[in-house]
């Protein structure tokens, strides 16, 4: 999908991944994070914290903290990003404060009922983030903060700056709700929502680099052409113990196609000698859009 909204069949397809993002990701905090006091991390722990200590609406809270952020995204970042991110968390805090309040929470009457909430909390959570990225939008929050300083600074260890941010809202929910557990439990939703927003942005686009060194490239770049569909790149070689002139095909193919590649080459020539690694983001013709 283009970053862009041109057409009524782009508006409604952000649309309904936007509320099956928010959706998910609102019933993680009702459900689980929320009653367990588990503040999740970035704006969404801060008003789950802020809800707690003055009951003011976790929804609306993410809102209003989001608004001076907002106006820097307007003008550092781009305008498309900030009107996507708005109306990402125009819908997201609609979901949270009107659509999943009806939800029980889950029960607390096993002992380890609040491990288990940070673990499917942060499952709901990270697929939520996870559906709502791949709109190409955000839900605002460090996400706007993030884009903000690589703007400024493209070489800026995002890492940190998320990592920092996430400790200061862990440790302040242990003073909001005099418990050191709490921090425990938190990190254990921040953790299993980003591994579950990371495969499920970047495990279903893992791609394959390959490179074929053969004494018939020829016939196996034709066969990769015409067979898959893929393009290559020849590349001029030098063998380092006999210095013969070799050509090295370089390509980019899917994970199935992988072994359809490994099947030719064996076909082709039994001595050829193939690499293969993980590609987690190809970005071109035939894979994603450049944008």
């Amino acid at each position: 999908m283009r970053s862009e909204l041109h057409t009524p069949k782009d508006y409604l397809h952000f649309l309904i991944i936007n509320l099956l993002g928010s959706y998910s990701y609102a019933m993680g905090i009702q459900i689980f994070t929320k009653p367990f006091q588990i503040a999740p991390g970035g704006v969404t722990g801060i008003a789950t914290i802020l809800n707690y200590l003055f009951h003011i609406p976790i929804g609306t809270m993410i809102f209003m903290i989001n608004v001076p952020l907002f106006i820097l995204s307007w003008f550092f970042v781009s305008k498309g990003f900030t009107i996507r991110t708005a109306a990402s968390l125009s819908i997201f805090s609609f979901c949270i404060d009107a659509l999943v309040v009806w939800m029980p929470p889950y029960p607390s009457t096993s002992p380890i009922a609040p491990l288990l909430a940070s673990i499917f909390g942060g499952i709901l959570m990270g697929a939520g983030n996870a559906l709502i990225y791949m709109s190409h939008s955000t839900t605002g929050g460090t996400a706007i903060i993030s884009a903000v300083v690589q703007k400024s600074f493209p070489h800026f260890s995002m890492g940190k700056l998320l990592t920092g941010t996430n400790l200061i809202v862990v440790i302040a929910s242990i003073f909001a709700y005099g418990n050191i557990d709490v921090s425990i439990f938190a990190a254990i939703c921040i953790y299993i929502s980003g591994l579950v927003m990371d495969n499920m942005v970047y495990g279903l686009n893992i791609n394959r680099l390959l490179f074929i060194i053969s004494d018939h490239s020829q016939e196996i770049q034709e066969r990769i052409l015409h067979e898959l569909h893929r393009g290559v790149t020849v590349i001029k070689g030098e063998g380092g113990y006999d210095h013969n002139q070799k050509n090295i095909i370089f390509c980019v193919v899917s994970k199935p196609q992988f072994y359809k590649v490994r099947d030719i080459a064996r076909e082709v020539d039994k001595k050829a000698f193939l690499v293969g690694c993980e590609a987690g983001d190809v970005v071109g013709k035939g894979f994603k859009h450049l944008d």
